[in-house]
């Protein structure tokens, strides 16, 4: 199960969130798709208004780590999370990349992922992102909820 909710920030926002990720990414390695920041992103204070605006679809829990992810069409392999939920938030995403689910040995179930929309799922999910030999510029924030 997973649930979507869109609109999160004001367009001024998104602009800030964006140029203050783009000074964080990082290149960790080939075992690691794209561009990253460090898993302590929700500790900068330029994530508040980000982290104010999501307050109300993560309470109770608590954010363990945060972490911005830059991808023009990398592949991410199959994997879960050890937290209680997982979130993403498609800062840019024009293409509306999501992601997909395994929902047996051969099942996948697909999401849509449009610009400034929260995605929150189990995060014992095994998920992954789709891959495209398309070169498409995709901005997300990944946070672990325990």
């Amino acid at each position: 199960m997973f649930k979507l909710h869109k609109n999160i920030l004001t367009k001024k926002e998104q602009k800030h969130l964006l140029n203050f990720i783009k000074t964080k990414l990082e290149y960790f390695g080939e075992e690691w798709p794209g561009l990253q920041t460090k898993n302590n992103l929700h500790t900068h204070k330029e994530l508040e208004p980000f982290l104010k605006k999501i307050k109300k679809y993560v309470e109770p829990n608590t954010i363990e780590t945060c972490w911005a992810n830059y991808t023009e069409g990398d592949y991410i392999t199959w994997h879960k999370h050890d937290s209680k939920y997982s979130v993403i938030y498609y800062l840019k995403n024009n293409k509306e990349i999501g992601v997909m689910f395994k929902k047996s040995k051969y099942g996948i179930e697909y999401t849509k992922g449009p610009e400034n929309s929260l995605l929150i799922f189990d995060g014992s999910r095994i998920h992954s992102m789709p891959n495209t030999y398309e070169k498409i510029k995709r901005y997300t924030i990944a946070l672990d909820i325990i």
